[in-house]
């Protein structure tokens, strides 16, 4: 399945926790770009591996024959950690789902990025999975 990904009415929040400064927000958002590109990827591979999303199975979620194969962001916070140091990036995504009135959210998928400072190159720790 291909994924696109669409803007949304709802405006994406930000939450900075954690010690984040408004130079180092500022440098990450640099590179939102390329965040995008990762979170792209996480999300395509999550849907298309049959053993995470399905195909028609009845009694199982998600089912990929309901996506619509768009997506949003819906949030993004970022974390200054300290053990270990560097940065976490967590992006909540909301794919949609086929109705006969357009589409509506089906699935949320939250991927979870580290960097060991702004400029560091983006480790992906996890993606988790939630019914909306």
């Amino acid at each position: 399945m291909n994924l696109k990904l669409i803007e949304n009415a709802i405006e994406t929040e930000n939450s900075f926790y954690e010690g984040i400064s408004l130079t180092q927000y500022q440098k990450l958002a640099k590179r939102w770009d390329e965040i995008l590109s990762i979170v792209h990827k996480e999300v395509f591979e999550y849907i298309n591996d049959d053993d995470l999303c399905f195909d028609d199975c009845e009694n199982s979620f998600p089912t990929r024959s309901k996506l619509t194969g768009n997506y949003y962001i819906d949030s993004v916070s970022y974390i200054n950690s300290v053990n270990p140091a560097g940065f976490q990036i967590t992006i909540s995504t909301r794919l949609t789902e086929r109705l006969l009135t357009g589409e509506d959210d089906y699935l949320g998928l939250e991927v979870v990025l580290f960097a060991k400072c702004v400029n560091d190159t983006f480790e992906v720790w996890g993606i988790d999975s939630s019914s909306i």
